[in-house]
């Protein structure tokens, strides 16, 4: 699925939360998108996701549809589990709301993960966490583009988790600041903006 905005700004002038932008995310290597100021990321995550509504401008597909079909991964406030609760719980939620049946612990297991099951998400590694979280997303019916919030806050190196991503049949875009999206694309990524041009 490809997701279209065009000149999708939240706010105007310079107080903008989101201003204008014009770019669009098709299947392929993951996409890097930089973006600047503290809440940016999430607010263009979440216009992304199709979780809020651009104030002008253009989005598609529909915000329904893009609901239903992109999944926000690790997002401040949004989808970000809790610092204090179990990777376990988080999995057992997740398999929930995917409306899946299984073992929490044989789903760690198959991933690696069995000895994280009790310990506090906070204590994952980044490259498992953008791992993990990224496999939950997937679970989800209908989920065909993961849009994953300032993965980079989480420390470690974006090689450590780039290459996973890059090896996922879903659309997937990172949502970072221009540093990261700049050894994201010395790693591969196509650069959201500059792909427009």
């Amino acid at each position: 699925m490809t997701i279209q905005l065009t000149d999708a700004a939240i706010g105007s002038g310079l107080a903008a939360a989101v201003p204008a932008l014009t770019l669009a995310i098709t299947p392929g290597a993951p996409i890097a998108l930089a973006v600047e100021t503290d809440e940016r990321p999430l607010v263009v995550s979440m216009l992304l996701g199709g979780r809020i509504k651009p104030d002008s401008g253009t989005i598609s597909p529909d915000l329904d549809t893009l609901r239903r079909t992109t999944a926000l991964v690790d997002t401040p406030f949004v989808a970000e589990p809790a610092a204090g609760v179990s990777l376990g719980l988080v999995v057992a939620e997740e398999f929930a709301f995917a409306r899946r049946k299984g073992s929490v612990r044989r789903f760690l297991e198959e991933h690696g993960l069995a000895d994280y099951e009790k310990v506090e998400v906070r204590a994952l590694p980044p490259a498992e966490r953008v791992r993990i979280f990224s496999e939950l997303a997937l679970l989800r019916d209908g989920v065909d583009t993961l849009v994953l919030t300032s993965p980079e806050r989480h420390g470690g190196a974006p090689a450590e988790w780039f290459a996973y991503l890059n090896s996922l049949a879903a659309t997937v875009v990172v949502v970072t600041d221009a540093p990261t999206r700049d050894l994201l694309v010395a790693l591969g990524a196509r650069d959201a903006i500059e792909s427009q041009s």
